[in-house]
């Protein structure tokens, strides 16, 4: 039992019906990974009934030079059927059947949701890019997959698992085999996002040892929006070390990032959603939560962008203060965050300038099936800077047809 805390007060389940504008530069964002959780409800239900902000699909765990047929693979646990594409006589691990994604995401992007699919995980254990070539491959691919649609894709046929829904960026979260090639893929991302008057975002999720073996070259030579990092699963870092008064180190992480590829992206505290959701100890209540976010967002307000969790399930699952844990995190930030000054009524000369609104609410394809047959299984958790000149695409990958044959389940993890 969480002892009650007055911050907490605030219903926090009147926040779960709230529909929102998404500001990046905020400092009470609420990202969540979605796709692992054990008999995890619809991606529409988090949209619907959570504080959250960024939702990470999770995840494109196979890359194209691992990938049969030379494309990737993905696994969203029960939110898709077994279908996968093919290529020429090649089954491939690219999962074609995910049509309640494909209804859900726009839901989740009208309710002001930021929807991202994530790459990597923990297993497999074989993700890596070879090379500079293969790395700006796959930005291209992933660019032509799950970005905008385009007529030059569609004319060869090409692979769109959500069909021509686009997802508002990508997120890397990769665990193994060092860090080559990453930087590059999202730098040529970067010079895809000028195609498109969509505003579109890129986020790492390192763990917390610095440096971190897969992403602190990626970090330091190209533009992240959101670094989410896992402060869990290590002993030297963790945000339980903060509850313990042996301190964690955020602040190194402040550093990293201002001398980086993009000094104003936004530091997120990453924690588990629920005891179940890391390794035993590094699971902090909201009390404990409350005192390291009021810190961290008044020492560097410039910096600090939010909460990141691991996992939504684990987080709807783990009710405190008759709200979710994310959304408990929600109203700590929100009692955190300074009171915004009044804006003076300008006088009746005065002339308003209209602002731009950048799109965010594509729309989703015709729905073959409303509830497909779950084959895949979910996993246990470990855990804009552009350019201004078009892409010329990369020869693109074959095109490829969907697959009678069941995808083989994978279990990925952060």
């Amino acid at each position: 039992m969480v002892a009650s805390n007055p911050l907490l007060a605030v219903s926090v389940s009147a926040l779960a019906s709230l529909t929102s504008t998404f500001d990046a530069q905020a400092k009470t964002n609420v990202a969540v990974y979605y796709g692992q959780g054990a008999n995890q409800q619809r991606l529409s239900h988090f949209c619907q009934e959570t504080s959250l902000d960024i939702i990470n699909l999770a995840f494109l765990n196979i890359f194209p030079d691992q990938g049969l047929g030379g494309l990737p693979g993905t696994n969203f646990g029960n939110q898709c059927d077994g279908l996968t594409y093919t290529v020429g006589n090649t089954t491939t691990e690219l999962l074609s059947g995910c049509h309640q994604l494909i209804r859900d995401i726009p839901i989740c992007q009208a309710a002001g949701k930021k929807v991202m699919l994530s790459l990597g995980g923990g297993y497999p254990d074989t993700q890596k890019i070879e090379s500079e070539t293969s790395a700006i491959a796959f930005a291209d691919y992933l660019w032509a997959v799950f970005g905008p649609v385009t007529e030059e894709w569609s004319l060869i046929n090409g692979q769109r698992p959500f069909g021509d829904v686009v997802i508002d960026g990508f997120d890397f979260d990769i665990e193994h085999n060092g860090g080559f090639g990453y930087d590059i893929m999202v730098n040529r991302l970067r010079e895809h996002f000028t195609e498109s008057s969509q505003s579109f975002y890129i986020s790492a999720s390192p763990q917390c040892p610095i440096p971190d073996a897969q992403l602190s070259n990626a970090i330091a030579n190209s533009a992240f929006d959101f670094v989410w990092v896992q402060f869990y699963n290590n002993d030297g870092c963790s945000a339980r070390n903060f509850v313990n008064g042996t301190g964690f180190n955020y602040d190194e992480w402040v550093t990293v990032i201002k001398n980086g590829g993009n000094p104003d992206a936004k530091l997120f505290v990453g924690l588990p959603a629920s005891s179940n959701a890391a390794n035993k100890g590094y699971y902090i209540t909201p009390n404990d939560a409350q005192p390291l976010i009021k810190k961290y967002m008044d020492l560097y307000p410039e910096t600090f962008g939010g909460v990141m969790l691991w996992e939504a399930t684990q987080s709807d699952l783990n009710q405190i203060n008759g709200g979710s844990y994310a959304d408990n995190m929600k109203s700590i930030l929100n009692g955190c965050a300074p009171k915004p000054t009044p804006t003076p009524t300008p006088s009746p000369s005065s002339t308003p300038v209209p602002s731009s609104t950048p799109i965010t609410s594509p729309s989703s394809s015709s729905v073959i099936s409303d509830t497909p047959s779950p084959s895949s299984t979910p996993a246990s958790s470990s855990t804009p800077v552009s350019s201004s000149t078009a892409v010329q695409s990369s020869v693109p990958f074959s095109s490829g047809t969907p697959s009678s044959s069941a995808a083989t389940p994978s279990s990925s993890a952060t």
